[in-house]
């Protein structure tokens, strides 16, 4: 495999937007299937691409599950969503949340109120942006009896008011209206970081049209962000995006193209049409990583252009273990399973170097990533049958794992039951589900050892570490029912801390009980293998797979 020098390549949210998440990993790594037939496409003839100005053509692997902001629920999804749209804050290139829809806000004394002051905007159809558009939005997420649900209302559950929407539905109480250009928040608690969760793309601005019509503005939603969407979207095919003229961040492109590349695993077509100059981003396979690392270069940071982006993504892969079903209430046997499998091997055989072995619960580019953090993720088979052997401790013949469907899932899956039988002389049976009985089986403690998922929706330790670790999250994101006083103490004053430094020596501490606890196995980080062509400006990949298109543009001779 390639190298970078820096390092070898050894390669949202809700469990059911994280599952939803592993059934797109299922779909990142090349089979020799023919390609199909290329999907519908307005791309142009290499000459017709633009050098300065025009039309950015991207390529996405998967076809977004939904393009209301409501309802995103994917990478794809996110990046078009962020450019349709314009949530209250966003967050820079630093992390720091900045003025978005709101121009400014302030926080009460107390910090559980934070009143947001709009900007005078429209939405792309020229109606106005108003803080009732902003309690729409909040209001349908908040809402557990709509139908469908969104699967997001996770991210306003410090507000006021959110469990009670949830169980009977109606208003959220903690968002108030107190006139067309003020909203007030008001938090159960203190919570500083929190501005960070409300730049998420889904906490936006919605017009009267995405509850009067659901269905239609699914298919061609009205934003007030910095691009909008020309024509209905066209699944399977592609979205295009225009330029909004006289937004507060006008963008110097004309128009975006994400080209749609649906039943393309290998990433074949994609790189073809990279290739021919068809695309200025790309997808690559891990048939295609060295000659795209040879061909372009590799991005000096791993996340911005030009070059092969190669950086951590924000997705966390793991071994999942209910810590109160046998014999994986026990640390020793968690810890003994950990250590049994060889997660180089796995990046290199399963994935193909797009990915890279997991060694931490935060990954990179998240504040307070820690590496090295999980002493058991390293591959030591004698000493993981040693630990066994000298707790005097005898597993069963035969141990279930459980997975959803998905070929590459299932190659993950293979490949950790041959390297635990092999460590251990343990049989590990395999229990594939489809994703609709997988969700409802964990949460219900039936798969007491599972592949776990998860993608965090805010550059802060706290997304990963409170939702799947706080015991007031058993039940919900809390999977493996891990509850420890202690633990709770530090995540509660990660949550509380006022500045960065100790927010984030209150989650490393949280990090480092929870894996010495082994409450979870870390196996794999995603890594962004797309490449960015030389003749692009501005365009960062963040870890969480976020994209300012605004600030994109071509370099200008």
């Amino acid at each position: 495999m390639w190298s970078r020098g820096r390092r070898s390549h050894t390669r949202r949210r809700s469990f059911a937007l994280l599952l939803a998440l592993l059934l797109l990993t299922a779909a990142c790594t090349g089979d020799d299937t023919p390609d199909p037939q290329p999907p519908a496409s307005p791309t142009a003839a290499p000459e017709d691409l633009p050098t300065g100005g025009g039309t950015l053509r991207i390529g996405l692997a998967n076809d977004p599950r939904s393009i209301d902001p409501r309802f995103v629920a994917d990478e794809e999804g996110e990046l078009i969503v962020g450019a349709l749209f314009e949530p209250l804050v966003r967050i820079d290139a630093r992390g720091r949340a900045v003025p978005g829809a709101a121009r400014a806000w302030s926080v009460s004394d107390d910090g559980t109120e934070i009143t947001f002051t709009l900007r005078e905007a429209t939405f792309h159809d020229g109606q106005p942006v108003t803080a009732t558009d902003v309690k729409r939005t909040f209001d349908r997420i908040a809402d557990g009896t709509a139908d469908p649900p969104s699967f997001l209302a996770y991210l306003l559950s410090p507000i006021v008011g959110a469990d009670a929407a949830a169980e009977g539905g109606g208003d959220l109480e903690g968002v108030e209206v107190v006139d067309e250009t003020t909203v007030v928040i008001r938090l159960v608690e203190p919570q500083p970081r929190y501005l960070l969760t409300l730049a998420d793309p889904s906490l936006v601005p919605t017009p009267e049209a995405a509850d009067e019509d659901p269905e239609g503005f699914g298919e061609a939603p009205i934003g007030n962000g910095p691009y909008s969407l020309v024509g209905p979207r066209e699944p399977g095919g592609f979205v295009r995006l225009a330029r909004v003229e006289g937004h507060h961040r006008e963008p110097e492109l004309d128009e975006v193209v994400l080209q749609i590349y649906p039943d393309d695993p290998a990433r074949n077509r994609q790189w073809a049409d990279l290739e021919a100059g068809l695309l200025h981003v790309a997808d690559v396979g891990p048939a295609h990583l060295e000659e795209a690392a040879a061909t372009y270069g590799i991005s000096e940071d791993g996340s911005s252009g030009p070059g092969l982006l190669d950086g951590a993504t924000s997705t966390v892969t793991m071994l999942g273990f209910d810590l109160t079903v046998p014999p994986f209430d026990d640390p020793v046997v968690r810890r003994a399973l950990s250590q049994s499998i060889d997660r180089d091997a796995l990046v290199e055989e399963v994935f193909g170097g797009t990915r890279r072995s997991a060694d931490r619960l935060v990954p990179e580019g998240i504040p307070g990533s820690q590496s090295g953090a999980c002493d058991h993720c390293r591959y030591d088979p004698e000493g993981a049958a040693a630990l066994l052997e000298d707790a005097e401790i005898e597993l069963p013949e035969e141990i279930e794992f459980t997975f959803n469907r998905g070929a590459t899932n299932a190659a993950v899956a293979e490949r950790i039951a041959a390297d635990v039988s092999d460590a251990l002389g343990v049989e590990v049976v395999l229990v594939p589900l489809e994703l609709r009985e997988y969700v409802p089986a964990v949460r219900r403690g039936e798969a007491p050892w599972f592949r776990l998922g998860w993608e965090a929706n805010a550059p802060d330790p706290g997304a990963y570490l409170d939702p799947l670790f706080h015991s007031r999250n058993v039940g919900l994101d809390n999977l493996t029912r891990y509850a420890d006083e202690e633990t709770d103490e530090l995540l509660d004053a990660g949550r509380r801390a006022t500045s960065e430094p100790e927010a984030v020596e209150a989650y490393a501490a949280a990090e480092r009980r929870i894996l010495d606890a082994v409450a979870v196995a870390p196996l794999v980080v995603n890594e962004h293998a797309r490449v960015v062509t030389e003749d692009i400006e501005g365009l960062v990949w963040l870890p969480s797979g976020r994209v300012d298109l605004a600030v994109v543009r071509f370099v200008q001779d």
